[in-house]
């Protein structure tokens, strides 16, 4: 199907017996490698109600209870949401989902306790990137004409999720800088020819 990340579209949820207790809807705008995506670079939470109806009638028709994320992608072609992948586990930006005011393995620990979890939707508009592979992501989307520098700062505006660096533990964020630096000089060397 063509088209990068910014078709792709996740449901996230917490489901008991079909029901969605607690979700959020998220575009995967940037991934790695972007137009086939193994790994997420950029996340935003989005109102997108193209993938809601299909995500809960296949959750509700499978009568799921626990996590998961219910991937689809708007094929180009016809504007249709055509579904991707069921992950039933945490995927990788699941931090945006508690900066988003959804923190789901507290809701599943409650959950799982038997309490009771009022319904609830993740905000729109927050926003996830994992530095280290979105920049040199960026950088290549910039050199083919499919991503301006002007869009590329946006990235930084509003809610805001880090997927390494904390305030409050800086160590982790900082030991990703190397790696930063060597992916981009890995990509530079392999497309300069050395």
């Amino acid at each position: 199907m063509p088209g990068g990340g910014e078709g792709q579209f996740s449901y996230a949820a917490l489901c008991q017996d079909g029901r969605p207790l607690a979700s959020v809807v998220a575009r995967r705008t940037r991934q790695y490698p972007m137009d086939f995506g193994r790994a997420s670079t950029f996340v935003e939470t989005v109102d997108e109600p193209g993938v809601v109806e299909p995500a809960v009638r296949l959750l509700t028709t499978l009568r799921f209870t626990g996590l998961v994320e219910v991937e689809f992608k708007q094929d180009p072609r016809d504007g249709r949401y055509k579904l991707l992948d069921v992950n039933p586990r945490i995927w990788g930006w699941i931090s945006l989902c508690g900066r988003a005011g959804v923190d789901f393995p507290y809701l599943l620990w409650l959950l799982m306790r038997g309490d009771a979890i009022p319904e609830m939707h993740g905000a729109l508009g927050v926003k996830w990137m994992r530095l280290s592979t979105d920049l040199p992501i960026a950088v290549q989307e910039m050199m083919r004409g499919r991503l301006s520098l002007l869009t590329y700062a946006r990235s930084f505006r509003g809610p805001h999720e880090s997927t390494i660096f904390a305030p409050d533990d800086p160590l982790p964020g900082l030991l990703e800088l190397p790696l930063m630096a060597y992916l981009i000089g890995r990509r530079w060397f392999r497309g300069s020819g050395i």
